[in-house]
């Protein structure tokens, strides 16, 4: 019995790379996570698609992407790579980067014609994950090569909803910069006053108020902005919009164009 079994661990190790070899499209993937060049050009070699997908529909490329492999992206991209192949649930390789933050992949994505306003099966884009992430710069970046600022997802959520609500003031002014609309209201009614109010975001209620936002909005259960602010116990904010509401302002044009 004992022969047979150091028989076993000595023909395991051929078995599993003999799978391996069997399965480049498995391996490749692995590799494109993973970052070894070496992998992915032999997985390659072996026959492997360059576009294979896994169960949840990522490819080799949305790997590399996802854990920021730079010199695996190019590779792949120089091998004929779909740019904007989708997952199963329609995100694209931009997209991940967006979310994720890694700006020189992104620029290698977008110079390979990948398309900055694809949108998942829940309606997110780039855009709308690059603002619910905090990425300055490749919101900066959608925003000069025409993205949509006014997109929203199935839930009526616009990246300009996002930015309010994690207090990301840079890349809301951006926004209203290029037009985001400043009264848009998700499904439940909830408008990104509302959120940067509830949540204590003082410059960035400053920016809406200065545009002219609708200060008396109401969310399907009736709650408004000032509601938010005096529940929150965000006095500045508070005064700050019973003053609006008192002596409206004249509409100050806030924010930049958001080009690079």
């Amino acid at each position: 019995m004992r022969p047979l079994f150091l028989l076993l661990l000595l023909i395991l190790p051929l078995i599993q790379s003999a799978a391996f070899a069997l399965e480049p499209n498995f391996d490749i993937i692995v590799a494109s996570r993973e970052g070894s060049l070496t992998r992915v050009k032999s997985a390659l070699m072996a026959g492997a698609d360059v576009d294979g997908k896994n169960k949840q529909g990522k490819t080799p490329l949305m790997g590399a992407v996802s854990f920021g492999n730079t010199k695996v992206v190019k590779y792949l991209l120089i091998e004929g790579a779909n740019v904007n192949a989708v997952d199963t649930n329609g995100y694209t390789a931009l997209m991940n980067a967006a979310l994720i933050g890694h700006e020189g992949i992104f620029r290698e994505l977008f110079t390979q014609g990948a398309d900055i306003n694809a949108k998942g099966k829940d309606g997110t884009t780039a855009l709308i994950n690059a603002a619910f992430s905090g990425q300055t710069e490749i919101v900066k970046l959608l925003l000069a090569r025409g993205a949509n600022p006014n997109v929203a997802t199935n839930n009526k959520t616009t990246a300009l909803h996002n930015a309010a609500y994690f207090g990301y003031a840079d890349i809301a002014r951006m926004l209203i910069g290029r037009g985001a609309d400043v009264d848009a209201k998700d499904e439940q009614g909830i408008t990104s006053l509302m959120s940067a109010s509830f949540y204590g975001h003082k410059n960035i209620v400053e920016m809406l108020v200065a545009k002219g936002v609708d200060l008396k909005a109401e969310t399907k259960n009736g709650v408004t902005a000032l509601k938010n602010a005096q529940a929150a116990n965000n006095d500045d904010i508070v005064d700050m919009l019973e003053t609006a509401i008192e002596e409206p302002a004249a509409t100050d044009p806030e924010g930049g164009d958001g080009s690079e």
